[in-house]
């Protein structure tokens, strides 16, 4: 991890390096415990070679659930676990350096945020 980027308190910020992809998920996976939330891993892309090219990490209730017909008289209900929180961190690779760069990053929240 390129640790000259880095913010003092911790914080994910655009143009930070990480060494590998799985350096990335543990920075960020700190980060969203240090915060109260949890993250998961979202959509990635490979190459033809097998080599991950980019990759997106978001908040565990990220989007919201899908209404379907058949569900006019549902026979239970449940607590909605999706509430369409954008949150997320999606890193690249840069061949020149072959290093996973952060690319796209949103950190706020729209609901309150559970501090431990």
């Amino acid at each position: 991890m390129d640790c000259s980027k880095l913010a003092e308190d911790g914080t994910p910020e655009l143009g930070i390096e990480f060494n590998s992809e799985k350096d990335a998920y543990k920075f960020y996976n700190k980060y969203a415990f240090k915060m109260g939330f949890s993250v998961h891993k979202d959509y990635l892309n490979k190459d033809k070679d097998g080599v991950t090219t980019s990759r997106r990490y978001s908040y565990c209730k990220e989007g919201v659930k899908r209404k379907y017909e058949s569900d006019v008289m549902p026979k239970r209900t449940r607590v909605a676990t999706k509430i369409g929180c954008g949150a997320k961190m999606v890193i690249v690779l840069f061949r020149g350096t072959m290093k996973y760069r952060v690319h796209d990053l949103v950190l706020e929240h729209n609901h309150e945020l559970h501090i431990t």
